[in-house]
């Protein structure tokens, strides 16, 4: 937006203000911009906003908790349209999400609904496209609605209660000039915006950096639990002492093998002398009447 259009636009904004600012049906303007502006960023709600509020503080119309009321209302209606419009046809069809700081919006989302969701619910708002993004997002991942609703309660009523804020303040200042009350109000709140837009982003930045080396931790910490784990396993020398027989549990199995070899050979030598005394009957007579074995002592 070059310099002159911005003027054109500031001017055609005050004029509208100034005219509409003591009707009945303005804070009903105000809260269809707002819910507008949930799908469809272009939408001034904000400035809308804070220059009825500048107008307030200046000259007492219309009366700022109506404006408070109606932002807020309108906002939270607009955000949980956004979110049915996202769980119904997905966030892809809104073509200025697909690039620039649309793309860069949707995926602080999901990463920020996936890790935070209050707080990211309650700061998007500030950043360009972000609270269409946050909105169409949360529906199109199924973020769920009895979580969604209280938390965009919430956030569109400090949001509303902020704006209307800044108009106030604005206002105070230049109370003899509407128009100028006007203009420095909504100077005020763009760059109130872009530092807000600043500080959310750097936030973010920082708590995504802390979430990351969470995690790096954690799989660190589990990768030595499993290491841990495989320690207790048998070693290859505990298996080679087995073997060699320096486990105890191998000296029985050899003494009763030995024992069992001892007792083989005892049987095979009796077996032998069976066999001999079978073949040779006359050996076991001849011993018998043999005098020099049979001589008892004198």
């Amino acid at each position: 937006m070059g310099v002159g259009t911005f003027q054109a636009w500031m001017t055609g904004l005050q004029d509208w203000i100034v005219a509409a600012g003591d009707t009945w049906w303005v804070h009903l303007v105000v809260f269809a911009l707002c819910a507008i502006d949930a799908f469809f960023p272009t939408v001034p709600s904000e400035s809308v906003i804070v220059a009825l509020s500048s107008l307030w503080a200046s000259s007492s119309v219309p009366p700022i908790w109506l404006t408070v009321l109606a932002a807020w209302g309108g906002a939270f209606l607009g955000d949980n349209i956004a979110y049915l419009i996202g769980r119904t046809v997905g966030w892809e069809r809104f073509g200025f999400l697909h690039r620039g700081r649309g793309l860069k919006a949707v995926q602080a989302a999901e990463r920020g609904l996936d890790r935070r969701a209050l707080l990211f619910l309650m700061t998007a708002r500030y950043i360009p496209f972000g609270r269409t993004a946050v909105n169409l997002t949360a529906g199109a991942v199924r973020y769920p609605w009895r979580r969604f609703w209280h938390r965009s309660l919430a956030a569109t009523f400090v949001w509303a209660v902020y704006s209307c804020g800044i108009g106030a303040v604005a206002g105070s200042w230049f109370e003899d000039n509407h128009l100028l009350a006007i203009t420095v109000a909504v100077v005020i709140a763009v760059v109130v915006a872009l530092v807000v837009e600043r500080l959310v982003s750097l936030m973010n930045h920082l708590l995504d950096s802390r979430h990351e080396r969470a995690a790096q931790q954690a799989e660190q910490e589990a990768a030595q639990r499993e290491g841990g784990g495989s320690d207790e396993q048998p070693s290859d020398g505990a298996e080679d002492d087995a073997q060699s027989g320096d486990c105890p549990s191998a000296a029985p199995r050899e003494t009763t093998d030995g024992a069992g070899a001892r007792a083989s050979s005892v049987g095979e030598h009796e077996s032998s002398d069976e066999d001999r005394s079978a073949e040779n009957p006359g050996a076991e007579s001849d011993a018998d009447t043999d005098p020099r074995r049979t001589a008892s002592p004198a």
